[in-house]
């Protein structure tokens, strides 16, 4: 009791006779207060465990309810498992199976799955007389069966959907089919369709969930089961149907002529499960309805989410004015002063990446998150698509929430025919899967005529469907098959009758279950299917593959289904018995007769969707596998009653919040809506069908979602939408919830923040590494808001490709950042430091030897790289130019192997002398560096990599050239090409693309013939290329120039004052080392750059013009 707050300790210790309402809005311990109430009421009114009835929402709830009484009586003497508690439909299975036989239900029923229920509705509107489908389709229907037709374009059909709705509708007042078809506003294609349903559920003897339901209520009605009940709690009670709540009253009833000692938890704000023909004004109804005075507690201290999402939430579930009890608004026990982020993006391809990039920016803060702690919540199942998408581009795990994915395998169901053709012998849906799958030679043209014969049978002969099986096996029947299908037939029968001897064997009860289901598993080929054939279509030689030598594939995923499902098989539980009681004078239903092994298997099909979808789900292995967890995708109807600390609900638009196909489930129509109201003289409330308590509903499916995020929520539209039912923010974003939203993630606006969001969460941050810094986090989130939330930002740069992406670092420049837009030296893929060098001028002149030893400014900076802002650089140094050689001979440095290392050795030209007092090359040498083998070129995709320039320090011993390990740096066209040491001035710009200036200052590793002639070589594009040439006899007239004729700038100035004209006479200077192959390339078919440039001098007529180099 000291745990409690005052509201939570008034409602436990409230009168155990009377009928108390609990409202407790999200996140106000609700299941505290069950559980406390539940062992108040043993503890202190000293009521036995066996004589209260406790209902949830879900199983999971049930069981966790129950651990947590454990934990809170184990120092009492209290037998718990005499406690009555599960959901409805459990606590009437409970019910049903022990007094079942008072309103003739047979022995031996069992729950029918989702999945033969959707066969039957099929089925019976398939064999739908033609007057009745045309009644259903006329305008005379008091029911709307039908939905547009897919496959007569603008006609109707009846849909099994709706059908299966409107028989549940029916149920859920109580309704046999002859009792409804009494009434005179009856609508006849739905009595039919419900007649003949029912009709077939009988045939099977089997029932459905809503059979669970309607049967207990009218066994209760009848008879009192359960006279010793003294106080019945409902948890989630707004998500409760009409015929819930009778039985409330009906348990509640006990012994005593009027119901009492009730107590209902819920929150009429949470109601969102219309669909299900839960009534949004349960509370209300209850008061009218309960033959005593209802009390009431609200609870509004929220112990889960901080006070600027409750004001988010509350602001917008006050939208409601009609039909809304008014209490006051939920008060949070903390705040963390991050209003919730709202964000509208232009459109809807955008939406998904964007988050995903908020998600990784959270994910960075050490030591706060895993993924576990985020959740994306969609109004619609459509929506998970692009979601996943964007996860699956950024690298994030993510699993989908889905109960029953793992019964819905295909092995699963598969196995589960067999054991149900184990257990019943009228279960022609069943017998046709199994006989048809694994393929073993009877097709679907038999399996038609089978399941023909079975019906014509069942109808004249009341035979079973295992009864004409073994008709046909023995000839009875000629249907026309052949011998493979009829021995397929035969091996069937004898399988299940091996089987079904085991069922009275005098072996335990586990080592018979296990024979049975190895038995079916092995007999039926799905053994030799997923551990020899392996799921391959080769089943025609399966004699040669049993009798092979290759070991079986036991990591078949699918036979590891099979296992499991095995292990489930065996570990089923009984159902637990309901408590004796002596003064119970009714006799009990005994179904007890069969062997434990058809108990066994009955009781596990009865459990199968009502204790499994929980557990089953969880352990399919696939968060095991993720040590970081994994972000849950799910609907706001799934992820009732869970919470996150990070919530993500994306498509707040029109069309999807509130949903255009709200009504899918409900299917209004003004028919319809008229239908309810006179349907019946039923006095239990009607669905409201109109279209304000769908918004309504739609808003609080909105307030749900909202309300599951404890620290941070994100909220997101589009302004533009693919459909036109879709776009524009919701209606929901009034002014007054807009006010308490933001456009950006205060938590990561400063480092202040990230600290309060630490001290809210109450973690504490792990010892940061070297690499990773807050304040470069927050920056690059800024960056990230004022992009636009288009690019990730990450250590200051774009980052483009994901898989590189280090959350733990950011202090480094991230790798493969580098944008379309690019630099000449990012073409190189090398690697450059802080320090940049350029290409050596060659002169005439001569310099002092302070000249040729001058070293590189160290305080010199390169160009950023991209999306970075240029800042100016410090005074340049260069490399100083040396004396001529003697030889008028030019000799150049060969071009270098290609080194995938970073450091990177040349060697020099052996021909050529190095002067031992300088540490700097001799002019006969000019080094050339080409890293990158792997440049392709193609015709439509250029791909760039960075230079590197750095500092060279030659050893004279070995003539090697070594360029030491540095950081990456991008280096610019001009920076490359101008050399500042030459006095002349020149403001001519270059406008070229990267890849063509990379390639001007580099020499390509040839692969052709010698050439006896000099030549350089400026490619471009690979359609276009443009050299450089001289001839030898200008290199003769003018030694000094030619010279210098590596340095591009000089090449370029020489070449524009000469006006050549031409290059079809030109030959093309080749350079090259001693022993390099040179490759002869094809002459240009177009005019050469220097020839552009003199034409464009002499057209523009003007002898000192600026001139721009275009090169596309």
């Amino acid at each position: 009791m000291d745990t409690l707050n005052e509201q939570q300790r008034q409602a436990v210790q409230f009168d155990p006779s009377a009928a108390l309402q609990v409202v407790a809005g999200p996140g106000t311990g609700k299941t505290k207060v069950l559980v406390a109430r539940v062992a108040h009421l043993i503890l202190h009114y000293n009521i036995p465990p066996q004589n209260i009835v406790v209902t949830t929402f879900t199983n999971k709830a049930a069981m966790e309810m129950k651990q947590r009484l454990q934990d809170l009586l184990q120092n009492h003497d209290v037998p718990l498992n005499d406690l009555i508690i599960g959901t409805f439909h459990s606590v009437c299975l409970r019910i049903l199976m022990r007094y079942g036989g008072l309103i003739g239900l047979t022995s031996g029923w069992h729950i029918l799955d989702d999945k033969e229920v959707d066969k039957i509705i099929l089925e019976t509107i398939q064999q739908m007389p033609d007057q009745i489908r045309d009644y259903a389709t006329s305008f005379k229907r008091s029911i709307n069966l039908c939905r547009p037709s897919k496959k007569n374009g603008d006609g109707w059909a009846v849909h099994p959907k709706i059908v299966k709705r409107e028989i549940s509708r029916l149920k859920s007042m109580a309704l046999l089919p002859e009792e409804y078809i009494q009434q005179s506003t009856h609508d006849e294609a739905l009595a039919y369709c419900y007649s003949t349903y029912q009709s077939q559920m009988n045939s099977l003897n089997g029932l459905d969930f809503d059979d669970l339901l309607m049967f207990t209520f009218r066994l209760l009605c009848k008879h009192r089961c359960l006279p010793q009940i003294q106080h019945v709690l409902v948890d989630e009670f707004q998500d409760t149907n009409s015929i819930q709540m009778d039985l409330m009253f009906l348990l509640a009833k006990g012994n005593h002529h009027l119901s009492r000692g009730i107590t209902v938890v819920g929150d009429p704000d949470q109601s969102i499960y219309a669909f299900r023909n839960a009534l949004a004004y349960n509370f209300q109804q209850m008061a009218n309805k309960c033959p005593l005075p209802c009390s009431q507690v609200i609870l509004v201290e929220n112990y889960r989410s901080s006070q600027r999402i409750l004001d988010t939430s509350e602001t917008l579930i006050n939208q409601q004015q009609h039909g809304r009890q008014q209490r006051l608004p939920l008060k949070a026990q903390f705040d963390c002063d991050f209003p919730p982020v709202y964000t509208n993006f232009p459109v809807s391809f955008i939406q998904g990446p964007s988050l995903a990039k908020e998600l990784l920016y959270l994910k960075a803060l050490p030591n706060l998150f895993t993924y576990d702690s985020f959740a994306i919540l969609v109004r619609q199942r459509r929506q998970i698509k692009s979601i996943e998408t964007a996860l699956i581009e950024h690298r994030i795990p993510y699993k989908i929430v889905k109960g029953h994915a793992f019964w819905e395998l295909k092995e699963i169901t598969s196995m589960l025919n067999l054991l149900n053709c184990l257990y019943s012998d009228n279960n022609p849906n069943a017998i046709i899967s199994a006989l048809t799958y694994p393929a073993r030679g009877l097709g679907q043209t038999s399996a038609s005529k089978i399941t023909s014969l079975m019906k014509e049978q069942q109808m004249k002969e009341s035979m079973s469907a295992m009864d004409t099986l073994r008709e046909i096996s023995t000839g009875k029947h000629n249907l026309g098959m052949n011998s493979r299908a009829k021995y397929v037939i035969t091996k069937f029968i004898s399988m299940i009758q091996s089987c079904r001897d085991t069922f009275y064997s005098t072996t335990t009860k586990t080592t018979a279950l296990t024979e049975i289901f190895d038995t079916l598993y092995k007999m039926s080929d799905m053994e030799n299917e997923y551990l020899s054939q392996d799921g391959k279509e080769n089943r025609n030689n399966k004699e040669i593959d049993k009798t092979s030598n290759t070991d079986p594939n036991l990591d078949n995923p699918r036979h590891k289904n099979i296992q499991l499902l095995k292990k489930y098989f065996l570990e089923t539980k009984e159902v637990e018995e309901l408590p004796n009681d002596a003064k119970m004078s009714v006799p009990i239903d005994d179904m007890k007769h069969d062997s434990p092994i058809v108990e066994h298997i009955r009781t596990f099909f009865n459990s199968l969707s009502l204790f499994t979808a929980d557990s089953v789900s969880e352990n399919n292995g696939q968060s095991s596998r993720l040590k970081e967890g994994a972000v849950t995708i799910s609907t706001i109807h799934g992820s009732k009653g869970l919470e996150w600390p990070v919530v993500f609900i994306p498509g707040c638009i029109e069309g999807i919040i509130p949903s255009v196909f709200q009504s899918d489930n409900k299917e209004d129509s003004d028919s319809e809506s008229s239908t309810e109201n006179d349907a019946s003289n039923d006095k239990n409330p009607k669905l409201p069908t109109n279209a304000d308590e769908s918004l309504d509903e739609e808003r609080r499916m909105f307030f749900v979602a909202q309300t599951r995020a404890k620290y941070l929520l994100y909220l997101s539209s589009v302004e533009e939408s693919n459909s036109p039912m879709f776009g524009g923010p919701s209606r929901f974003f009034t002014p007054e919830v807009m006010k308490t939203l933001t456009d950006q993630q205060m938590a990561l606006d400063s480092l202040s923040n990230i600290n309060k969001l630490y001290r809210a969460i109450n973690v504490r941050p792990e010892k940061l590494n070297q690499d990773f810094s807050f304040n470069t986090l927050v920056k690059d989130y800024s960056k990230f808001v004022e992009n636009r939330r288009e690019s990730m930002i990450w250590a200051g740069n774009v980052l483009r490709n994901m898989a590189s992406l280090d959350l733990s670092r950011n202090k480094l420049p991230a790798p493969n950042a580098i944008s379309s837009f690019t630099t000449a030296a990012a073409a190189l893929k090398i690697e450059t430091n802080n320090k940049k060098q350029y290409a050596p001028s060659y002169s005439t002149t001569k310099r002092t030897l302070g000249e040729q030893s001058l070293q590189l400014s160290p305080g010199r900076k390169c160009a950023p790289t991209n999306n970075v802002r240029r800042s100016p650089s410090p005074q340049r140094q260069f490399a100083p130019c040396t004396r001529a050689p003697e030889s008028p001979t030019k000799k150049f440095a060969p071009p270098p192997q290609l080194n995938n290392n970073i450091g990177i050795t040349l060697s020099a030209n052996s021909t050529s002398k190095l002067d031992s007092s300088f540490s700097r090359p001799s002019p006969d040498e000019r080094v050339s560096e080409r890293v990158g083998a792997q440049f392709r070129r193609s015709a439509r995709r250029i791909t760039s990599t960075p230079i590197q320039l750095t500092e060279t320090s030659i050893n004279s011993v070995n003539n090697e050239i070594s360029i030491p390990k540095t950081k990456l740096e991008d280096t610019t066209a001009s920076e490359i090409l101008h050399n500042p040491d030459d006095l002349t001035v020149d403001n001519r710009p270059i406008f070229s693309n990267a890849r063509t200036l990379a390639n001007a200052i580099r020499n390509p590793k040839s692969k052709g013939k010698e050439s006896k002639k000099k030549k350089v070589t400026v490619k471009k594009e690979p359609s276009k290329k443009t050299t450089f040439t001289k001839t030898k006899k200008s290199a003769k007239k003018e030694p000094a120039k030619a010279s210098s004729s590596t340095n591009i700038k000089l090449a370029l100035k020489k070449e524009t004052n000469n006006d050549l004209s031409s290059t079809k006479n030109k030959k093309r200077v080749q350079t090259a080392g001693p022993i390099s192959n040179v490759k002869r390339e094809p002459s240009s078919t177009q005019v050469d750059i220097f020839s552009q440039l003199a034409n464009a001098r002499k057209k523009a007529k003007i002898e000192k013009s600026e001139i721009i180099i275009l090169d596309d």
